[in-house]
């Protein structure tokens, strides 16, 4: 079992590599497109429709949902050594995008909630300090803006870790609403640290890739541009939009695998667990053995 990041890594990408054709597909169909869409929109807003990036956020939220689905069933299948084509995978979707889709709006609400009520909290604050006539000793915004987003950042930190399996549970279990939420929360237990460290880790590097790419072609999208710079700013956002979707996939994996080994340290299915597993490549038909 897992016991750190780079032992789910390991697993994760072991899984990956025995199926890569399948998994690359994948990527391809659905995170590709949504990788891309997230280095272009910014450069587009101000010359769009206000609805653009009502469209873009529909568009992100469905080829989102699709890859995990997707990426999820085949990643749990591959586990343990039980054969899936694309079509099976696709198919996948059908059944779990619509209480996926439910889920995500019932999180965000509890997260719209969680904003509202500390928004209304600092007010009070506010309030309070200027009826007592309290006066802050920092006059520096930076440093206050910190201290008052530093809270909400933990908050919203400890929600995030521990809702980490809920699209997996969607998937896996035909589960929606709340259940998965509630679940979610007891199976990360003993695990969070594991879970914490993996959204660090795949954060970190899609916020460099994404940040390093908006900065190196901000203003060149046919803006008294020449030729060659366009072309040399698309090469950075095609390689870019890969990298990202790269890391898209193995964090989905990451997460079903983590999954897996929470069940397995809560005696959920532990005799059906197994550290060793086959995996059969869908390109080749040979197994592969993991030991």
């Amino acid at each position: 079992m897992a016991t750190n990041l780079w032992d789910l890594l390991s697993e994760s990408k072991h899984i990956i590599k025995a199926n890569r054709r399948h998994f690359l597909t994948l990527s391809f169909i659905f995170l590709l497109p949504l990788s891309f869409s997230s280095l272009i929109i910014y450069s587009f807003l101000s010359h769009t429709p206000f609805y653009f990036p009502l469209l873009c956020s529909l568009f992100s939220l469905v080829f989102s949902n699709c890859a995990v689905i997707s990426i999820t069933y085949s990643a749990f299948h591959f586990f343990y050594g039980e054969p899936v084509n694309l079509s099976s995978a696709i198919k996948s979707i059908s059944t779990s995008f619509l209480p996926l889709f439910a889920t995500t709006i019932v999180s965000q609400f509890i997260l719209f909630f969680i904003f509202l009520f500390y928004g209304l909290l600092l007010l009070l604050i506010i309030f309070g300090a200027e009826v007592l006539n309290v006066t802050i000793p920092f006059s520096s915004p930076y440093f206050i803006g910190f201290i008052v987003a530093l809270p909400l950042l933990l908050v919203v930190l400890y929600f995030q870790v521990n809702l980490t399996l809920v699209p997996v549970l969607v998937v896996l279990e035909s589960c929606w609403g709340l259940e998965p939420l509630r679940r979610s929360m007891r199976l990360i237990r003993g695990m969070k640290r594991l879970a914490l460290s993996s959204f660090f880790f795949f954060g970190f590097f899609m916020g460099i890739f994404m940040w390093s790419c908006l900065f190196l072609t901000r203003g060149s999208f046919g803006i008294d541009e020449n030729l060659g710079f366009g072309v040399r700013d698309w090469v950075l956002i095609v390689a870019n939009s890969y990298f990202i979707a790269m890391l898209m996939l193995s964090s989905v994996v990451v997460n079903t695998v983590l999954y897996i080994y929470c069940k397995a340290n809560h005696g959920e299915f532990a005799h059906e667990f197994r550290k060793d597993y086959v995996s059969l490549p869908l390109h080749d038909g040979k197994a592969s053995l993991h030991v």
